[in-house]
């Protein structure tokens, strides 16, 4: 073979094999071996070894021109020991022999389609995918054989979803959205939300215990806001039920509209800039970080906002602001149907709650 034919990108202390059709820099007992497909110049294999075992980063891309060069090549991947993913082309990591990542992807200057990590010969860490169709195991390896009905994806597919292993077994699953954003698939759609209510079933939503009832209801498997309590929220009537509802565990966390991260946030204490009144006192957040204080004079509720140190009007009460937050995060997780709640809160004058509907 001539150094003309020697494809580009093949290093120039590469040595031709006819009989492999490959090109060979080192070998098994070298501390580094490569190897590159005749006659593209692909690179089929970049390993670094230590006292004769694989170790450090791994790079394998399973590349033939003719079909009687496949056979070979899987023989030579799993005399390896390499895994087996949803892609040809693997980036994995050894220490001393042992597997301890592996990252499967359409080529090596694509992103990570599947990441593994492992630990004593077992799934022991984070998994990412992004999800797509797999073609019997997502994922093998010395006797690991993963199957992708194992994270019970839903349908529509999310875009990816993170899971940790904890030697060897699921220990939980997450799912996203392609902004990033995570979902709450397991949770069926609400059939009764109140799409039927009536302006004057607001008042007394929170002391009738409806509004912690509909929170056990819309979110059952959330982890649930712990914070102390307010004396300044417990000056309203209905404050003084919804702290009981905050301090007793019963709000959960809401992770994409809302948030009670700021319940009790003292205003004049903190000198809030444009709210440093005794009368505000913090109930919860939405999702771009605006506060909605309630005002223990009169309780009703404004929205702070944050950017201009201004306040506005928001709710008439703590009612419709309970009301409507609980709703928002469930059309937002895709549990209400967003047009339906759309129309309720226009039929109850919301105009608050409609307008930052329309921001999820």
């Amino acid at each position: 073979m001539t150094t003309d034919s020697r494809p580009k990108g093949v290093s120039l202390e590469a040595i031709f094999d006819a009989d492999a059709r490959l090109w060979r820099d080192g070998g098994p007992d070298d501390a580094r071996e490569r190897l590159w497909i005749h006659p593209s110049g692909l690179l089929l294999l970049d390993a670094t070894r230590k006292d004769g075992k694989l170790d450090g980063e791994l790079k394998w891309s399973l590349g033939f021109h003719e079909m009687s060069e496949y056979a070979p090549r899987v023989a030579m991947r799993n005399a390896l020991g390499l895994p087996v993913g949803p892609t040809e082309t693997l980036v994995a990591t050894f220490a001393a022999g042992a597997l301890v990542e592996a990252r499967f992807r359409a080529g090596f200057d694509f992103p990570d389609t599947l990441k593994v990590e492992l630990r004593d010969g077992a799934i022991d860490g984070t998994l990412e995918w992004v999800i797509g169709p797999a073609n019997g195991a997502l994922f093998e390896f010395a006797g690991i054989k993963l199957l992708s009905k194992a994270f019970k994806v839903p349908k529509p597919w999310p875009h990816r979803l993170t899971a940790v292993f904890a030697k060897g077994k699921l220990k939980s699953t997450t799912f996203f959205a392609k902004d990033g954003t995570p979902l709450d698939v397991g949770e069926p759609p609400l059939t009764e939300w109140g799409e039927n209510a009536e302006a004057s079933t607001l008042t007394g939503y929170i002391e009738r215990g409806d509004f912690a009832a509909d929170a056990a209801r819309f979110f059952p498997k959330a982890p649930r806001v712990s914070k102390p309590g307010s004396k300044k929220v417990r000056l309203v009537p209905s404050g003084r039920v919804l702290d009981e509802v905050v301090t007793g565990g019963g709000v959960p966390v809401m992770t994409l509209a809302f948030d009670f991260g700021s319940y009790g946030f003292d205003c004049k204490k903190e000198e809030l800039s444009g709210a440093n009144d005794d009368k505000y006192v913090g109930i919860a957040s939405d999702g771009s970080g605006e506060m909605f204080l309630l005002d223990v004079t009169t309780g009703e509720v404004v929205r702070y906002a944050h950017e201009e140190d201004s306040i506005a009007p928001a709710f008439t009460s703590l009612d419709q602001l309970a009301f409507s937050l609980l709703r928002i995060e469930a059309a937002a997780k895709k549990r209400i149907p967003k047009a339906k709640l759309s129309a309720l809160f226009k039929r109850l004058g919301l105009t608050t709650a409609g307008a930052l509907l329309k921001e999820y």
